[in-house]
């Protein structure tokens, strides 16, 4: 049965090289993003150095433009699935045709890649070797470019030489290297964790040597290069290396075996393979000084995301995809929900569509696609949190899917199968190779593989949430309710404390437990009670009679059915009610603490003035909706008496005096 890779057919040579109105050999010198007319989506503009014409002719060969969807442009991005993204450096042979996309300027005489990742076939400069996504390729050889001209009907035109690979040939008196062990065997992919590669001959010091793992995106095909920033050790005897979820050409590492090249350019292969579990996605900052798990943020009413199912989005695709989105709810927590919406567009507009297409909107035999749009914002620390503004799903109106609840049989494609996939996109989640997950790269007609994997899929989507998006990070917006939850709040009654919550559609559920913290760092925390829960829906609380004097923060706690607990992000208390104050007063340390109770999220401007009237200090602060605390440093500020003024952006204003001692 045919492949469909992420929701990409293979495209056929001859059809390619039909479609195509330039076919060349080149190098890609640099990439530079921008916004169309309507600033709803990115685009990126890279300039190709040509080094060979193997159908039609080539204005430019010095800095021939070619556009590729997607990009990165100051705090935004916005990230496809199988879409194609180069990076400079990258060298191959492009199938190139007209761009089609309106609000672009220079319209007409743009150029884009045939079928988007099919319309390049990339070198490695390795070892000489080159790949599409579905065919590989021993080497660009005489035979190659023999083929292609009885496509193309035209000869091969060399216009300069091509750069020189890197020889991998074994210098006379060196030893090879030896690769003798991998530890340990199972790891994720984007999270940080360590590989242990023991063996010999790898050299003293890393030099210009590198580790490669098998492409998920392929299926291991090609292998992508950890980045420079993964190494931590690399000795004669032991490397290690972290494994990427956005390795070289921002594709993840996969299972396989993974290599190690010297500084001497020689190689060895691990004899066992390198099992990647899971591949979570990873951000990298426009200059490349940051990479950074983005999270999710609450988006409406309910604590979690909304998407809008187009008018072109029939009953039984609805269904499928409902479908699919409750196994994600219900097996991680992931608060999400879908209903019927007034819009077919794919754009960041602050709307999450899934859609058919209209037309040839999608890229020639690609089925399918998540568009994952980021934002970067500033920390009160001063770090930058990439989170998730948007998600949008559009699927081919003409492909052969089937949309149950029965099973698909060759050659059609189960549509729950894919949405199930394209959702765990929209979770963060990246490729694997690993048959039987969700996540794995490719999906067969007639296959059905509704169900996630609990040590991938499962594990993969659960870390996402609880380290990151349920989680207030700083920045961006509130943090994702954990599902079943609709609506967490709490108060002070009578100098009682009382946390309400609210459900529905109760799954992946046993009990709830609240705490209360032992202080404001948040580390210590003392179980005050415990919840049953009432399935399918409920309104609960818990009053915690006796809280202890000032601020404290509580948190709920969901227990999961195998005992495992997803936190709540904790919400703050005070004794003395819902008020704006400074705490403590005197300020005796380095910061100044401010509990303030916002109407909604937004920045608040805080203001510090002496005894005659003078601006001592200035800061802008991301609050939350509700009772936040939030401090900013009072380093370099005399003891004295001093005036804190602060005006939010809903236009609340008010002030307080403070010693600082």
């Amino acid at each position: 049965m045919a492949e469909a890779r992420c929701l990409m057919l293979p495209l056929a040579p001859e059809l390619r090289v039909q479609l195509s109105s330039l076919v060349i050999e080149a190098e890609v010198r640099d990439a530079q993003s921008f916004w169309d007319a309507g600033h709803h989506r990115l685009f990126t503009r890279h300039r190709l150095q040509v080094f060979s014409v193997l159908k039609g002719q080539a204005a430019d060969t010095t800095g021939l433009v070619l556009l590729t969807e997607g990009g990165r442009l100051g705090l935004d991005q916005q990230i496809l699935t199988n879409t194609l993204q180069l990076v400079p450096g990258q060298r191959g042979v492009l199938f190139l045709a007209p761009a089609a996309w309106p609000g672009l300027p220079g319209a007409g005489h743009l150029l884009t890649a045939v079928g988007s990742q099919q319309g390049f076939i990339e070198v490695n400069p390795t070892d000489g070797t080159a790949a599409e996504p579905f065919r590989t390729y021993p080497a660009l050889d005489a035979a190659f470019y023999q083929r292609l001209a009885g496509l193309t009907g035209q000869p091969r035109q060399l216009l300069q030489p091509l750069p020189v690979l890197r020889s991998a040939a074994k210098p006379a008196g060196t030893l090879a290297p030896l690769v003798t062990g991998l530890s340990p065997l199972s790891l994720p992919a984007g999270v940080g964790a360590v590989l242990t590669i023991n063996g010999s001959g790898f050299g003293s010091s890393r030099g210009t040597g590198f580790v490669e793992f098998r492409n998920a995106d392929d299926g291991g095909s090609t292998r992508v290069k950890a980045r420079d920033t993964d190494y931590l050790v690399w000795t004669d005897t032991r490397i290690q290396v972290r494994v990427p979820s956005a390795a070289s050409g921002g594709h993840p590492a996969g299972s396989g075996q993974v290599r190690v090249t010297t500084d001497g350019q020689l190689q060895a292969e691990s004899l066992v393979p390198l099992t990647v579990i899971y591949a979570l996605t990873n951000v990298e900052s426009t200059d490349g000084t940051i990479l950074q798990r983005p999270n999710h943020v609450a988006q409406n009413a309910s604590g979690g995301i909304s998407f809008q199912l187009g008018p072109n989005f029939g009953a039984a695709p609805t269904a499928a995809w409902q479908r699919a989105l409750v196994s994600w709810r219900c097996n991680t927590g992931m608060n999400w929900d879908g209903a019927a919406g007034p819009s077919n567009a794919i754009a960041d507009d602050g709307v999450n569509v899934v859609a058919f297409d209209q037309g040839a909107q999608l890229p020639t035999l690609v089925l399918g696609r998540t568009t994952s749009y980021y934002r970067g914002c500033y920390a009160p620390d001063g770090t930058v949190v990439f989170w998730v503004k948007e998600l949008d799903m559009q699927f081919d109106d003409a492909a052969n899917f089937q949309f149950g609840p029965g099973n698909a049989i060759n050659p059609q494609i189960d549509f729950e199968t894919v949405a199930v996939h394209e959702l765990g996109h929209a979770h963060q989640l990246g490729h694997l190779i690993l048959p039987g997950a969700v996540m794995h790269y490719a999906v067969a007609r007639g296959q059905n593989a509704r169900t996630l994997s609990a040590a991938s899929d499962i594990a993969g989507g659960r870390q996402v949430l609880r380290v990151r998006s349920f989680r207030n990070l700083g920045c961006g917006g509130p943090a994702l309710l954990p599902a079943p939850l609709t609506a967490l709040a709490a108060s002070v009654v009578a100098g009682a404390a009382t946390l309400t919550w609210t459900t529905r559609d109760e799954c992946f559920l046993s009990s709830f437990v609240v705490e209360r913290s032992a202080g404001l760092d948040t580390t210590g925390w003392q179980r005050v009670g415990t919840v049953v829960a009432r399935p399918p829906a409920a309104q609960y609380s818990f009053t915690d009679a006796q809280p202890p004097a000032g601020l404290h923060y509580y948190r709920l706690r969901l227990v999961r059915p195998d005992g495992s607990l997803d936190n709540a992000a904790p919400v703050l208390l005070s004794s003395e009610g819902a008020i704006a104050s400074i705490f403590p007063n005197p300020v005796t340390g380095d910061f100044l603490q401010f509990q303030y109770p916002a109407v909604a999220a937004g920045i608040v401007t805080f203001r510090v003035y002496d005894e005659l009237g003078r601006l001592v200090r200035a800061v802008n602060l991301n609050v939350s909706a509700g009772l936040s605390l939030r401090s900013f440093d009072v380093i370099g500020v005399r003891p004295g008496l001093y005036l804190l003024r602060w005006q939010d952006s809903q236009g609340g204003t008010g002030s307080q005096k403070f010693m600082r001692e």
